[in-house]
């Protein structure tokens, strides 16, 4: 009884281990709802925020979340979803976020006002020196 026991065991491991899983060869869509974009972009940059909080207090809030929306707004699903004025306008509030935490951190109210300024405009050069790349790097 236990050699037929065991013999049947063996024998449905190998058959269940050339059983073709036909789930595979079907293709997923992806759900490409606003809703979930809007929510992951804020959840990115609240959690950034929530985070900077933790970690440095106000001025920590300002380099999370500007660090976060600076991330956000420059991943390729933003990119397809966004249009480019959107991701302009999101970077550089992001930018001048984390540049004037930084500012704030280092120095004080003047320094973080230089601080969101010296942001601002990087980051709004950063834009405009990447806006007509494509894939490749030369």
């Amino acid at each position: 009884m236990r050699k037929f026991v065991f013999s049947l065991l063996c024998l449905i491991l190998v058959a269940t281990t050339f059983v073709f899983d036909a789930s595979g060869q079907q293709r997923r869509r992806r759900s490409r709802s606003s809703r979930n974009h809007n929510l992951r972009t804020a959840a990115i940059i609240g959690g950034g925020a929530g985070i900077g909080a933790l970690i440095g207090g106000k001025k920590g809030a300002a380099i999370g979340g500007g660090g976060g929306a600076l991330y956000a707004m420059n991943r390729g699903a933003s990119r397809r979803r966004y249009s480019r004025r959107t991701r302009t306008i999101g970077t550089v509030a992001g930018g001048t976020a984390l540049g004037a935490g930084v500012g704030g951190a280092v120095g004080g109210r003047r320094a973080a006002a230089i601080g969101a300024a010296a942001g601002a405009g990087g980051s709004y050069l950063y834009t405009r020196r990447n806006r007509n790349r494509r894939y490749s790097r030369r």
